[in-house]
């Protein structure tokens, strides 16, 4: 195999370049971690690097988060536009956090952009990036959801040099500590991207020096077009034609309305183009997406589900066509918030490309690519801010990563993932108690599994988590909560059901405290001094006084296949750890238990034959034995929780003659549908 220049070329050496690469990208957020005092950083793993070519595009991304791969490259080639080459120079670096120009996910997303010279010409681009704990504006970090437009968040900045030839720009410096709440932290955090993309230089000048500016080129050109050839086989492996479905981004903040994405995938030979354009209009409410960030949330699941064992290039995206309309909430436009978007809408567009691939995958010839079939993750951030005086009375943004531990959605092959966090984001973490207990003013009065959460399948949905905090070492201050998955529940695939959404609650007059100097311990809202009371999908500015208590449940993922086929051993086993109750076990999975936590062979038996006649008993509709219900209320029948809303169903198909579950759809009915 000859390039130009006589440069002959290894497929082998090719890869071992490329996997450098990618361990320099890696690297990047190891230094993060290491140097950042940030919980969401070094805990939560709440960051994404990579590498870029002279041109902006993609040589190698950092599997921390692929949502923000779109953002990435989207912040380069803004600097590119904007910047004459001339004042792109060797020691520079550019602060990027703005959706609308350097397309980050919102504002609280910072990264620093870096030029990597060799021998004074311009090679290659870094990114490091992170959620800071807070960078301005009317919300205690920098998520507002009662903001009606961009300029009610945080403060945006669109690729201004934070670092002229390796002298900091201290204006730049100055108005950033001016404008937010805990600079220290922040600034340090802002540092920390720097470092880690000194050492992206350091590494860059030493792998390059071994190759030869030529030989870099030619290598990196080779690994995209690898990666796009074997993409390009891989699409080819599913059936062609074109395929829709829709999702609903929930509640922009202030209204509580349901805001459809729709997608039409087309299948054409070996290229894929996802549609985006019939999606709502972007709205006054955090919620929107720019484009940028869409084409992450698209790619995502594709990573994922059907190229998991591919590297990620600009040669992986070369097949894959994203189309959005300006002005949806898919590509919005200033002034549209987006505090929010890629959390909420962004984590929908993942859900429905995943539902979309998990069709198209079944119906593939490829074993490797059946067996990856996945069903949607829960793919909710349930973000709680906390904003009160530390124990020294310092005024502290405490935003809770615990709401990542979310459930991951069945596998054809195995359960999946408990607290497994969002598909977009593969290393996400969530932070130990005792850090978060460290650095902000608050303790922990539980943090478990989410019983019954994860969807009941043959495979499991992944189960999310349980938790509750107060306030301590401080007199109390606001909250504010974001639900992205409250009303409309992740879908099953294959006749599993769909998973449990996510909420939170407030028991104001808990007297917590009173009851830990007592010597007792709290451990579920019953032993509190009130009951709880439930909170909206998004609420801001709540009264969180000292004893006062915090409850957040976390939804799971959705099953794949019919729950009543799922091994009687695995789910006695769910029960024993605590993933499903007793009561679930035999009403989603048909297993009923024995005085010992055994299944009873013969009650499970006639069981499971009283749910297939009760499935044969359904109505019919074009073949089929079809039940519809309100989605809260079949799911509460499973133990399961999802906020009530009217036109939310739950429509269940099943074979007239055997009672197997077929399909169980979550169907939205609006007021023009």
């Amino acid at each position: 195999m000859t390039a130009g220049n006589d440069i002959r070329l290894d497929p082998v050496d090719v890869d071992i370049l490329a996997k450098a690469l990618d361990n320099v990208a890696a690297e990047m957020g190891t230094v993060m971690m290491r140097a950042s005092g940030s919980p969401a950083i070094a805990e939560a793993v709440d960051f994404s690097t990579f590498i870029a070519d002279a041109e902006g595009d993609i040589i190698s991304y950092a599997g921390y988060i692929t949502m923000y791969l779109g953002a990435a490259r989207q912040a380069v080639r803004h600097i590119l536009a904007t910047y004459p080459r001339s004042e792109i120079r060797a020691g520079d670096m550019f602060l990027c956090n703005d959706p609308f120009t350097t397309g980050n996910a919102h504002a609280v997303d910072v990264g620093v952009v870096r030029p990597i010279f060799i021998g004074g010409e311009l090679m290659a681009w870094c990114w490091a990036e992170a959620h800071v704990n807070d960078f301005g504006g009317f919300a205690p970090g920098g998520m507002n959801p009662i903001a009606t437009e961009a300029y009610g968040e945080a403060l945006r900045l669109p690729g201004v040099k934070i670092v002229d030839q390796g002298r900091p720009v201290e204006d730049v410096w100055r108005i950033i500590e001016t404008n937010i709440r805990v600079p220290e932290l922040v600034l340090n955090d802002i540092r920390c991207f720097i470092a880690a993309c000194h050492r992206c230089d350091e590494r860059l000048q030493a792998l390059i020096g071994r190759y030869g500016t030529g030989a870099f080129r030619t290598y990196v050109e080779a690994a995209k077009d690898l990666a796009e050839q074997a993409v390009r086989r891989r699409i080819a492996d599913l059936p062609d034609g074109t395929y829709t479905a829709e999702e609903f981004a929930e509640h922009n903040g202030h209204t509580d309305e349901l805001y459809p994405v729709r997608c039409t995938l087309t299948v054409t030979g070996d290229a894929l183009r996802f549609d985006l354009t019939d999606s709502a209009p972007q709205t006054d409410g955090f919620i929107n997406v720019s484009a940028a960030t869409t084409l992450g949330a698209v790619v995502s699941p594709l990573l994922i589900t059907l190229l998991p064992d591919l590297p990620i290039n600009q040669g992986t995206l070369r097949p894959i066509e994203v189309v959005t309309k300006p002005g949806t909430i898919c590509d919005a436009r200033m002034p549209a918030p987006m505090g929010a978007g890629h959390i909420e809408t962004g984590f929908r567009i993942g859900k429905l490309v995943t539902r979309l691939l998990a069709d198209l995958q079944a119906g593939s010839d490829n074993a490797f690519v059946r067996e990856h079939v996945m069903a949607p993750w829960q793919d909710s951030w349930s973000a709680s801010f906390f904003y009160a005086p530390d124990e020294d009375g310092r005024l502290v943004p405490f935003p809770d990563m615990n709401g990542g531990g979310s459930g991951a959605g069945a596998q054809a092959v195995a359960d999946g993932m408990d607290v497994s966090g969002v598909l977009a984001q593969p290393q996400n973490s969530i932070p130990d108690i005792e850090i978060n207990e460290l650095v902000y003013p608050v303790l922990y009065l539980w943090r478990r599994l989410n019983p019954n959460s994860g969807g009941p399948g043959r495979t499991r949905g992944g189960a999310g988590i349980d938790l509750a905090f107060t306030p301590w070492y401080t007199p109390g201050g606001q909250e504010h909560v974001m639900a992205a998955c409250w009303q409309v529940p992740p879908s099953g695939v294959f006749g599993g059901y769909p998973g449990s959404t996510s909420g939170s609650a407030l028991v104001s007059g808990a007297r917590a405290d009173e009851a830990l100097a007592q010597g007792r311990i709290p451990r579920a809202i019953g032993d509190l001094a009130a009951p709880a009371t439930p909170l909206q999908g998004k609420q801001f500015g709540l009264t969180v006084g000292a004893g006062d208590v915090v409850v957040l449940r976390v939804g799971g993922g959705g099953g794949h296949g019919d729950p009543i086929e799922r091994d009687p051993a695995r789910v006695a086993a769910d029960v024993r750890s605590g993933v499903v109750t007793v009561e679930a076990a035999r009403v989603s999975y048909g297993v009923v238990l024995d005085d010992t936590g055994r299944p009873d062979p013969a009650a499970t038996s006639a069981e499971r034959e009283r749910i297939r006649r009760e499935r044969r008993s359904w109505a019919r509709e074009d073949g089929l034995a079809v039940r519809r219900s309100a989605a809260h209320e079949r799911l509460a029948e499973r133990g399961q929780w999802c906020q009530a809303r009217p036109g939310v169903q739950l429509v269940e198909y099943a074979d007239p003659g055997t009672g197997a579950l077929v399909r169980a759809d979550v169907v939205v009915r609006t007021g023009d549908r």
